[in-house]
């Protein structure tokens, strides 16, 4: 049995919920993990970053195969930093990236569990940041990059 394995069985032990979040192509990560204490982790690929400490409530996306599994996070914004950090990726049409990690307390060397999505919509309503996170949208993808024609593949003319 794994280390959460245990920790969800027996109730004992912290969870640590880590959130970075950056623009695609950005060097910038805003990192922010739940509880009253900011953290030093370290990432599966060895960064060791120090996540800021605030009030965050998550909903983690359905273990299905179904196509919408989405990350829903509320996140403190009395600052109005969330929303500004996000709305300047969205201004600039670029793909807003956020990574969940989550640890134990007592190790932090490495995630338990992560997962990468894109942030499909946000809300703002008074101090409170909802964002909705999903994992890439297969759905909406083009799966051939290469759009088959007849001059590009002849026997596509016989079919």
């Amino acid at each position: 049995m794994s280390l959460i394995e245990e920790c969800y069985a027996s109730g004992r032990g912290e969870l640590v919920d880590t959130i970075e979040a950056r623009k695609e192509g950005g060097t910038v990560s805003h990192l922010y993990c739940s509880g009253w204490e900011d953290r030093v982790c370290t990432t599966e690929d060895g960064r060791t970053l120090t996540f800021i400490a605030m009030a965050m409530d998550l909903a983690l996306p359905k273990n299905d195969n179904s196509a919408f599994q989405n990350l829903v996070l509320g996140l403190d914004n009395v600052t109005g930093e969330v929303q500004e950090v996000v709305e300047e990726a969205k201004a600039a049409d670029d793909r807003f990236i956020i990574t969940f990690r989550r640890y134990l307390a007592e190790d932090l060397s490495f995630p338990q569990e992560r997962c990468r999505m894109t942030l499909l919509s946000r809300e703002y309503e008074d101090d409170v940041a909802k964002l909705t996170a999903g994992f890439y949208d297969l759905l909406n993808t083009n799966g051939l990059r290469t759009i088959l024609t007849a001059t590009r593949a002849p026997g596509l003319k016989y079919i």
